[in-house]
């Protein structure tokens, strides 16, 4: 067999195998929609854990939950209606159902989350903001981890502290503390590893927020958190 013919036998067989392989996630591959509306909604079981893919809500809606195996899991309050609000991250298995919450909505009002169970790495953002006077005075996301996950980067731009908080737990299981703080200057985490960042640090399996915490002279503070789910 010539050089030329070996090289296209390598090439088909090497197709031939990524073929298989894209084949077998495909048919493993399971999509997910947990739905809600004001009338009706469905019930998701997953035996594995899935990704969240999307999150479509109707404008009028304010708030949801997400209850699992019969109990309430998490709660979106979202009073602005953005792209990047709501909820982010993989969800653990489990059997889970959608509730709208608040009386004032309408037969079109609706909530839909989309699912995969087969995902590659990805990047995802936790971020929070805290306004002076402007409603919400706290606004930002949810991020669910069901494997720990390292931070790999982080940006807060207050005067005083950014908490990274357990959704339901009112105590952070990290906190950065500004170099501009005057009453306990930083830059130094409290949690964790400790140390002066917050990069490297590792995030237990869970679902949390994050509050950027304002310093006297502090208007509208942010803060972010970089993540790559695995």
């Amino acid at each position: 067999m010539s050089k030329t013919n070996k090289s296209c036998f390598s090439f088909r067989f090497l197709f031939s195998l990524l073929l298989l392989f894209f084949f077998a996630i495909s048919v493993h591959a399971t999509q997910y929609k947990l739905f809600r509306t004001k009338k009706t909604g469905n019930v998701v079981t997953l035996t594995v854990p899935a990704k969240v893919v999307l999150v479509q809500r109707s404008p009028d809606i304010k708030s949801y939950s997400l209850w699992r195996n019969g109990g309430h899991y998490i709660s979106i309050n979202r009073l602005k209606h953005t792209n990047n609000n709501g909820l982010s991250g993989v969800l653990p298995p489990g059997r889970y159902v959608l509730k709208i919450l608040g009386s004032a909505i309408s037969l079109s009002t609706s909530v839909t989350i989309t699912l995969d169970t087969v995902y590659q790495p990805f990047k995802v953002l936790l971020w929070g903001r805290l306004n002076k006077i402007v409603k919400p005075l706290w606004d930002g996301n949810v991020v669910v981890l069901t494997k720990p996950t390292v931070i790999t980067d982080f940006f807060y731009d207050g005067t005083n502290a950014m908490g990274i908080f357990p959704v339901g737990v009112n105590r952070a299981i990290l906190r950065f503390i500004s170099p501009h703080n005057i009453h306990n200057p930083g830059p130094k985490v409290i949690g964790g590893t400790g140390g002066k960042t917050l990069i490297g640090q590792t995030l237990p399996v869970g679902a949390y927020t994050v509050t950027p915490g304002r310093g006297t002279a502090d208007g509208i503070v942010n803060g972010k958190v970089y993540l790559t789910i695995r």
